[in-house]
C-alpha cells in the first residue's frame, strides 16, 4: 500500500481537483464584516472563468457547451442585466414576459410542427418532471387512475425516474432492440390500465438515438394515452439537420399520437443555462400542469408550475437568443456539427476494429469496445490528452456529443489521432484499473456502473461543502 507521505499526497491530489481554489482564493464560512471591494471580487470571478473556458474554447470537449461564441454570450449577458431583477411572477409590473415567453413557445412550436400551446422552465429535468405531473393528473381526472405507472426506454432520461420517483409514479422500463433503440413490443407488454403515457426519446442521451417515435405513438394511441417525446437534446438541432438534408426519422408533432414534446432552448437553441420548452398538442393536459389556489390570505395564487420566483433575464435572453441566431445561423451550425459527428463516425468505422459505433447516430457518436478492451482506460488516456469524453455504463461506453466548439477545422481529425493514441494505451495497459467510469454530470470518477449509493451522496454532500482544511504537518 502507500506510505502516509504518500496518501497525504494523493489526497492532496484528491482535494485540489474537487476544490481547486481553495489554496489561491479566501474561503467565505461567514459573512465579511465589511464589504469586499467589487473589483477585487469582479478580477477573482473573471480569473476562474477564462481557466474554466479554457479546455472548452479548445473545443476538446463533448456537449456542455453548445455555441462556443463568446460574443453571443456576452450579448446574452447584456440582455439578461436588463431583466435579471426583473420577477415575471408580476406581469403587471413586467408584462414583457408575456411576450418574450409566447413568442419562445410559438417559434419552438412552429420548428416542431405544434399547435403553439406549450410553457417556458428552467431545463430538461424540470420539462420533463413536469409533463409526467401533466400526465399523472390528467390520467386521475379523465380515467381514475390511481397506481399510475409509466413505461419508458432505459435509455430515456434518469430526470423522468427521478420526477417518478417524487410523484409516486411506477417506472416501468422497456428493454432495447439490438440496434440500441427500445423494443416496442416489449413496452406493449408492459401497459396495462394504470398506464398514463409512453415515452421515446429524440434523441437519446446515452447514444444519441432516435427511439422509434411513430411506433410508439401508434401504441400510445391504441390504448388512449398520451406520448411524450424527450427533445431535450435533439430538439433544436434535428429539425435543421433535416433541413440540411440528413435522413432523419419523423418525431415530432407530424406523427399522429405525440401529445407532449420537451426541447432544450439551452443546448442547441444556443441561450444561456437554464431554459428549455415543454409542449403540448392541446390545452387540456397543459391545464393539469397548472396550480390555482384560491383561499389562501395572501390573495389569490396561481402558477403554471414548479418555479415560484423566475428571472425576467433568463426569458428575455433567450428570446434574444431564438432572433440573434436566425435560421441561417441555425443551419449554418447544424451543417458544421453534422459535418464532424460524420467524419468522426467514419472515421470510428473505417479505423478503428478495436471500437464499435453504437447504433446509427446522427449529431452524437457512442462507441464501445468491440473485444475485450477497456474503454475507461480509452477515457483515461483521452483525458490525458485533454479530451473529455461523457462516459457511458450498460454497457461501458463512451460518447461524443458534437456541439459548435467542436466543429472548427481539422477537430475532428485531431480527435481521431487523439483516439488512436488512447485505443493503443489501453491494449498496452490491459488489465490496469481505469482511473475514470460513467458518472453523469461529473467527470473521472471511479468505476460508475459499480459505485454505491453512499459513495454518490457523498459527491453530492461534497458539492455543497465547504473545502476541508488539511492539518498542518
Amino acid at each position: 500500500g502507500l506510505g502516509v507521505s504518500e496518501q497525504a499526497a494523493e489526497m492532496e491530489r484528491l482535494l485540489d481537483g474537487f476544490w481547486p481554489y481553495r489554496k489561491t482564493t479566501t474561503t467565505y464560512s461567514e459573512i465579511p464584516a465589511e464589504p469586499v471591494d467589487r473589483t477585487a471580487i469582479l478580477n477573482q470571478i473573471a480569473d476562474m472563468a477564462r481557466r474554466e473556458d479554457e479546455q472548452g474554447d479548445r473545443g476538446t470537449v463533448s456537449g456542455s457547451l453548445y455555441s462556443g461564441d463568446h460574443d453571443h454570450y456576452a450579448f446574452l449577458g447584456d440582455i439578461f442585466t436588463l431583466f435579471s431583477h426583473a420577477n415575471v411572477l408580476q406581469r403587471d409590473m413586467y408584462p414583457s414576459a408575456t411576450k418574450f415567453e409566447a413568442e419562445i413557445i410559438a417559434m419552438t412550436s412552429s420548428l416542431l410542427h405544434g399547435t403553439n400551446v406549450g410553457v417556458v422552465t428552467s431545463g430538461g429535468s424540470e420539462s420533463l418532471i413536469t409533463a409526467l405531473y401533466s400526465y399523472r393528473e390528467f390520467a386521475a381526472a379523465t380515467r381514475g387512475v390511481t397506481r399510475p405507472n409509466v413505461v419508458i426506454p432505459t435509455t430515456a432520461h434518469v430526470a423522468l425516474d427521478k420526477g417518478a420517483h417524487w410523484m409516486g409514479i411506477e417506472v416501468r422500463h422497456a428493454p432495447l432492440t439490438d440496434a440500441y433503440v427500445v423494443d416496442v413490443d416489449a413496452m406493449a407488454a408492459l401497459i396495462d390500465d394504470q398506464t398514463i403515457a409512453l415515452v421515446g426519446s429524440a434523441a437519446n442521451y446515452a447514444h444519441g438515438l432516435i427511439d422509434p417515435i411513430e411506433e410508439i405513438a401508434a401504441l400510445a394511441s391504441t390504448h388512449g394515452i398520451g406520448m411524450h417525446v424527450d427533445g431535450c437534446l435533439g430538439g433544436w438541432l434535428l429539425p435543421w439537420v433535416e433541413r440540411c438534408g440528413y435522413d432523419v426519422p419523423l418525431w415530432d408533432f407530424r406523427v399522429p399520437g405525440v401529445t407532449s414534446i420537451s426541447a432544450d432552448t439551452h443546448k442547441y437553441g444556443y441561450a444561456l443555462k437554464g431554459s428549455s420548452v415543454l409542449l403540448y398538442r392541446d390545452k387540456e393536459l397543459r391545464k393539469s400542469q397548472y396550480f390555482a389556489y384560491p383561499d389562501w390570505p395572501g390573495g389569490l395564487y396561481l402558477s403554471p408550475g414548479l418555479a415560484g420566483s423566475r428571472s425576467g433575464g433568463l426569458i428575455a435572453s433567450t428570446w434574444a437568443a431564438i432572433l440573434a441566431t436566425g435560421e441561417t445561423g441555425y443551419l449554418a451550425a447544424a451543417n458544421d456539427i453534422m459535418n464532424t459527428a460524420t467524419a468522426i463516425t467514419e472515421g470510428i468505422r473505417r479505423d478503428f476494429p478495436e471500437l464499435e459505433v453504437i447504433g446509427d447516430p446522427t449529431f452524437l457518436v457512442a462507441f464501445k469496445s468491440a473485444g475485450d478492451l477497456d474503454i475507461y482506460l480509452v477515457n483515461d488516456a483521452l483525458k490525458d490528452q485533454g479530451w473529455r469524453m461523457n462516459a457511458l455504463q450498460l454497457p461501458p461506453a463512451l460518447h461524443f456529443c458534437v456541439t459548435r466548439p467542436n466543429t472548427s477545422e481539422g477537430k475532428a481529425q485531431e480527435f481521431l489521432a487523439a483516439l488512436r493514441a488512447a485505443v493503443d494505451y489501453a491494449t498496452e495497459n490491459k488489465g490496469r484499473p481505469a482511473e475514470s467510469g460513467a458518472m453523469y454530470g461529473f467527470g473521472g470518477t471511479p468505476q460508475g456502473n459499480q459505485t454505491l449509493v453512499a459513495a454518490m451522496t457523498g459527491v453530492l454532500d461534497a458539492m455543497h461543502e465547504l473545502a476541508p482544511q488539511m492539518p498542518s504537518a
